[in-house]
C-alpha cells in the first residue's frame, strides 16, 4: 500500500521507505522457503512393504483417527485391549485411542498373511501418525515372496507352557474363505474369519454383523458336527472355507453331534442395527479320519431364523 512522500506500508505494517522494503521482502521469502523445506511434523505418514516378521509402532493422539491402508482388503482384526477402538472397512484399519496411558498390540490379516504392529499410549497430534500405506508389491516375485507359507493342516508346534494359548491362535490361525458370501438383506450375518486347531481344540473368530432395524442380543454359539455330509457341489477340495447360507440349507448330511464348547467370548452382547462385534469360540474337537469335516454354527434367532454359519474343515 503507498503513502504520500513515497513511503510505503509493509507486510508487517510498518513504514518504510522503498530501499528497506526491498531487504523486508528478501528475508520475508528466506522465511518462506524455510518454512516449505521444515518437515511438516503434524501431519506424519509413514510407508511400509507389507512384513510378517516385523512390528510396525503406531503413535496415536486422543480424539484423533490413525488410518492403516493394507494393499488389500482385510480379513480381521484383534487387540489386547479394549483401550483403542479399532474398526476396519475394505483395506482400511481406523484406530483411535480412548484412554490416555494405555498400549497394546495390534494384527491385520489379509489374504497375503498377518501384519503385526505395537499401538503406543496417545500422545501429542504433533508426533503421532496420521496414516501408514502399507502399498501393493511391484512384481509377481515380490509378492510370491511376501506370501506366507501356512501351516499344514492348519497344525503347529505345541505351546511351551503346554496350554492352549489364544495369542497362539490368533497369530498362526488360518483365514477362512468365504467365496464372496453375500449378505442376508434385513438378516444377521456371521462371517467366520480365521480358525486354528491344536491338540484337538479348534478356535474360532468371527463377527456378527446386525442389518436389521432392531438390536440383536449376540450369545456363544451352539456348535454341531454334520456326519456324511454333502452338497450338489463337492465339499472335498473346499478346505477351511465358510459355504453361503444357500447351500447350507441344501446341505445332506446322515447325523448331527453338538460338540464341547470349552469358552466363548465376545466384545459385545447386544449389537445395534447396522452395527458389527468380533468373538472367538474354543470347541473341542477330537481327530477325525472323515474328510472333510463340516460344523454348523448356531447363535439363536434374530426374528426371522436362526442366525447360523456353516464352516466346512
Amino acid at each position: 500500500m503507498h503513502f504520500p512522500g513515497g513511503s510505503e506500508m509493509s507486510l508487517l505494517g510498518l513504514l518504510t521507505n522503498e530501499s528497506e522494503e526491498q531487504n523486508m521482502v528478501r528475508s520475508l521469502i528466506g522465511l518462506l522457503l524455510l518454512a516449505v523445506a521444515a518437515p511438516s511434523w503434524a501431519q506424519k505418514i509413514v510407508t511400509e512393504a507389507p512384513n510378517r516378521n516385523q512390528v510396525i509402532q503406531v503413535h496415536t493422539a486422543l480424539n484423533h483417527l490413525t488410518v492403516i491402508e493394507a494393499s488389500e482388503p482385510v480379513i480381521t482384526v484383534a487387540t489386547g485391549s479394549d483401550a483403542f477402538k479399532v474398526e476396519w472397512r475394505g483395506n482400511k484399519v481406523f484406530v483411535e485411542p480412548t484412554e490416555p496411558n494405555a498400549s497394546t498390540n495390534l494384527f491385520i490379516w489379509t489374504r497375503s498373511g498377518r501384519l503385526n504392529y505395537e499401538l503406543d499410549p496417545a500422545g501429542a497430534v504433533r508426533s503421532m501418525d496420521f496414516a501408514i500405506d502399507h502399498p501393493k508389491p511391484v512384481t509377481v516375485s515380490n509378492a510370491a515372496a511376501q506370501k506366507p507359507k501356512l501351516p499344514a493342516s492348519n497344525k503347529v508346534a505345541s505351546d511351551p507352557s503346554g496350554n492352549f494359548s489364544e495369542m497362539t491362535s490368533m497369530l498362526e490361525g488360518c483365514p477362512v474363505r468365504d467365496e464372496q458370501l453375500k449378505p442376508l438383506k434385513n438378516r444377521v450375518n456371521v462371517t467366520i474369519n480365521n480358525l486354528f486347531e491344536q491338540k484337538g481344540i479348534l478356535f474360532i473368530r468371527y463377527e456378527i454383523r446386525n442389518d436389521t432395524r432392531g438390536a440383536y442380543y449376540s450369545r456363544t454359539p451352539k456348535v454341531m458336527l454334520l456326519s456324511g455330509a454333502h452338497s450338489s457341489q463337492s465339499l472335498v477340495s473346499r478346505e477351511d472355507t465358510q459355504l453361503s447360507e444357500r447351500e447350507a440349507e441344501r446341505l445332506s448330511y446322515r447325523a448331527w453331534t453338538p460338540l464341547q464348547v470349552l469358552r466363548g467370548k465376545i466384545r459385545a452382547t447386544e449389537v445395534a442395527p447396522g452395527d458389527a462385534t468380533s468373538g472367538v469360540v474354543e470347541v473341542r474337537l477330537a481327530p477325525s479320519p472323515q474328510e472333510p469335516r463340516v460344523l454348523r454354527f448356531e447363535f439363536g434367532t434374530d426374528g426371522k431364523g436362526v442366525v447360523s454359519a456353516t464352516l466346512v474343515l
